[in-house]
């Protein structure tokens, strides 16, 4: 009673302290350039809400920084919020699996260089605020030490008395080496493991833990219709001098768009492009040259473009990534 007890209080402590948001980020040590930190930031928030770094949609964040960030501050390390309402919508349409819920409460049962661990060092405070999920650490009195045998760290049902004597639903068992951190991740009234593998640190174990969260709650929401095709297509209209408007189809979801405009901006002899309008799975994009509009047009099949007509192309850049 008395563990259970404590581990509520463990709770409702870790809970305080990690009330951080999925979507706020803070370095402790903020890199030099301003560059570099909003990099770290929105690649470390994928990390968090998709269990990985996409290189384009990372490029994206920081290409179009004020519409997905608010409340920037380099005071006391760096510190960013991203606007949930703008971010998601880009995650869900590339098809990156997302998980915005808290994360379970962890009882950490470590055993570093063969010695219990009671509490958490800087490494894994470091870890957790990295990954914001509740960690909480037994206290490995007489009945723990008595009781589980540090050789059998991994064997099914070793920790469950232990772990139910506070009440835990979920409990980490980590056994650190040299330079390898073993890991498995339990469940009350499961019979085996419901993760497991080796990482090189704290982080890369809770890394790890986030991205099976991640993985468990893949499927919930029900698939997102693709676009439809527009009642009244679109046309490429007229021309200015350096200018080149294409209209392409088939563009299923925001990011087709994100990725189209990128991949156009990239083109040799392509200064900027510029989205004017779109209607269902239509776009019209204006492409600023500085080179002739019949060398841009030979190169836009690179771009993931199949030519349809006369500027008008199909997008099928998105297919196989």
């Amino acid at each position: 009673m008395l563990k259970k007890l404590f581990l509520m209080l463990m709770v409702l402590f870790s809970a305080a302290s990690q009330a951080q948001s999925v979507f706020e980020v803070h370095l402790d040590t903020a890199p030099y350039r301003l560059e570099q930190a909003r990099e770290q930031a929105a690649g470390l928030v994928l990390e968090r809400l998709t269990g990985e770094r996409t290189p384009w949609v990372q490029e994206e964040i920081v290409r179009e920084w004020e519409r997905y960030h608010r409340d920037e501050r380099s005071t006391g390390g760096y510190r960013v919020a991203f606007i949930p309402d703008a971010l998601l919508p880009l995650l869900q349409s590339a098809g990156l699996a997302v998980l915005t819920e808290p994360r379970p409460a962890l009882l950490v049962w470590l055993i570093e260089q063969g010695q219990a661990r009671s509490e958490a060092d800087a490494a894994w405070q470091r870890a957790q605020q990295q990954y914001p999920m509740p960690l909480l650490w037994p206290l490995w009195d007489l009945q723990e030490h008595m009781d589980i045998d540090k050789q059998r760290l991994f064997d099914a049902g070793v920790l469950a008395g232990a772990s139910g004597r506070y009440g835990a639903g979920h409990w980490l068992a980590v056994e650190a080496g040299q330079s390898r951190w073993h890991w498995q991740l339990f469940a009350a009234g499961e019979d085996s493991p419901l993760a497991g593998g080796e990482e090189d640190s704290p982080a890369g174990v809770l890394a790890a833990v986030n991205r099976h969260w991640i993985a468990a709650a893949a499927g919930r929401e029900p698939p997102r219709p693709d676009n439809p095709r527009p009642a009244q297509a679109l046309e490429p209209g007229q021309d200015g001098p350096g200018e080149l408007t294409i209209v392409v189809s088939g563009l299923r979801q925001f990011a087709d768009i994100v990725r189209l405009e990128q991949r156009l901006a990239e083109l040799e002899g392509v200064g900027r492009a510029l989205l004017l309008d779109s209607a269902g799975d239509q776009a019209r994009i204006r492409l600023q040259l500085s080179a002739s509009p019949e060398a841009v047009l030979r190169s836009l099949a690179g771009s993931g473009l199949t030519a349809q007509g006369e500027r008008m192309y199909r997008w099928t850049g998105s297919q196989g990534e």
